[in-house]
């Protein structure tokens, strides 16, 4: 199409070649139940609460959401996914200063990933090293702990998932696809383990507490509080906001997958196999080490015992223990080749409505727009930076989850619109009860310590806040500079948002 038309082209040109099982494990890889088995949720949790249960109603509550996301895929698949419905709905200054901040919290997040891989190797090599008293591999993790080693494993990491994406667009989902299925059998064999010790599991673990130094001492029961349901529902909003609503990435490509209902099931199957697997895992931990005990390594050695490393030390076989820590690893990975596709899909659809340069919106012959990768990797890697000046400074911005809730609540409230406009009463349902539910996990993310957003004493982080308040006004800078720029060349963007773009 011309410079005057209203999108950048007729059509989009991206290629129909991802199947079922793609559509499935990008969402699986967004949800990534490994890492919250791993450090994401244990080392918080309350005195009182039980984390399988808190998951559970996690699930339940997010039901709602699944079905929003798999209608309105349905209705409208595009490469963009709720990007789309957002700017529809409302109009483009919205949909991209929303879309743009989650783009920015979600790089954030990927860098800090990247650089953390390296712990999660240090992890692994360290249970197996004091394990087996190989004491070399306990040498090689406590190197990987270097800023410097971390920022050039992380860049490598994740520059070779930017790598097969530009390659071929379609390796790009294989390396997710290959990545969440060994990491999902990994984890399936851990479960196992932990099933099998479940007879003389103090027995069977007493050696790896040993050797981590956090064997409890003999009156540890006195110090775990009671089971309380108030201290268990206070562990939803670290399930939630970690791990179910991320469920977004598959109808991000939605244009991209040969059935339309490839992309219902990329919603439903990922959130379930993501409950089962929380749920299950954390269930067999608490059988594993009853009630008291779990409780207590939980909240006191959160970062040690968790459930890969217990896994690994429950048995004495090498090439298992490889195995359950490659799974691990292919979970961190996973975060970060899912991340390498859907940023790429989110600007690709803002560059397509004119938002963007139309560079964005350029193919390779392996159907990868190369240039958005591009853009995707100097951000990443300069965020990278932010952990080797200031790892303190760096975690605080994992408090920028706040702008995932509340994009998942303008997204609820556009999808309450678009059901009212349609007689969608199920929709409207769905959607009313999503807005409550992110309003609730966006007052907890503002306010409670936990995320980082503010901190123990009620004052927002300085860097936090910054960051957060930047990634909103950085996004409705970038509209209005876009608007006033096509202006100038007779092009109007905003008649973009009164068309549903071309596949």
């Amino acid at each position: 199409m011309g410079e005057n038309s209203v999108f950048t082209r007729e059509s989009s040109g991206l290629i129909k070649d991802v199947n079922g099982i793609d559509a499935v494990m990008l969402n699986l890889g967004n949800m990534s139940a490994g890492v919250a088995l791993y450090t994401s949720i244990s080392p918080y949790i309350p005195q009182g609460g039980i984390i399988w249960i808190a998951a559970i109603i996690g699930l339940i509550l997010t039901l709602p959401q699944a079905y929003i996301y798999s209608y309105l895929s349905g209705k409208i698949a595009r490469t963009g996914g709720d990007y789309v419905w957002i700017s529809r709905t409302f109009n483009g200054f919205l949909g991209t200063t929303m879309a743009f901040a989650l783009m920015i919290e979600s790089t954030a997040y990927f860098a800090l990933i990247a650089f953390f891989f390296s712990q999660a190797i240090g992890s692994v090599l360290s249970t197996i090293g004091m394990m087996d008293g190989i004491t070399s591999l306990v040498s090689i993790s406590n190197t990987l702990s270097s800023p410097v080693y971390s920022y050039l494993l992380g860049a490598m990491i994740f520059g070779i998932a930017i790598g097969f994406n530009i390659l071929k667009a379609k390796w790009g989902y294989a390396l997710v696809t290959v990545s969440g299925l060994i990491a999902m059998a990994a984890t399936i064999v851990a479960m196992v383990v932990l099933a099998v010790n479940l007879g003389d599991f103090h027995t069977a673990i007493s050696k790896f507490i040993s050797v981590e130094g956090i064997t409890p001492p003999s009156n540890y029961a006195s110090s775990v509080a009671p089971f309380s349901l108030v201290a268990t529902i206070g562990i939803l909003p670290i399930i939630a906001i970690f791990t179910y609503p991320w469920m977004q990435a598959t109808p991000a490509v939605a244009a991209e997958v040969k059935k339309v209902k490839f992309v219902k099931y990329g919603v439903f199957v990922p959130l379930l196999a993501t409950g089962a697997l929380v749920t299950l895992g954390f269930f067999l931990m608490y059988q594993a080490g009853g009630y008291a005990f779990t409780n207590y390594e939980f909240i006191n050695n959160g970062f040690t015992y968790t459930f890969w490393t217990v896994a690994m030390g429950l048995t004495n076989s090498l090439p298992l223990q490889l195995f359950m820590g490659i799974g691990l690893l292919m979970w961190e990975f996973s975060i970060l080749a899912y991340g390498v596709v859907v940023f790429a899909r989110y600007i690709f659809a803002m560059a397509f409505d004119r938002v963007f340069p139309e560079i964005f919106t350029r193919l390779n012959k392996g159907g990868s727009p190369v240039y958005t990768h591009a853009f995707d990797l100097a951000l990443t890697l300069g965020l990278l930076v932010f952990p080797v000046v200031s790892i303190s400074g760096a975690t605080s911005l994992y408090g920028a989850i706040v702008i995932g809730m509340i994009y998942f609540m303008v997204v609820s409230i556009a999808s309450l619109l678009y059901g009212s406009k349609n007689k969608a009463p199920a929709l409207m349902i769905a959607s009313a009860i999503e807005i409550a539910y992110f309003l609730f996990l966006t007052y907890e993310a503002v306010t409670n310590p936990t995320f980082g957003f503010v901190n123990s004493n009620g004052i927002p982080n300085p860097i936090t806040l910054t960051f957060v308040i930047l990634s909103f006004v950085i996004g409705a800078l970038i509209f209005l500079a876009s608007k006033f720029y096509n202006k100038k060349r007779g092009v109007d963007i905003d008649l973009a948002y009164k068309e549903i773009p071309p596949e």
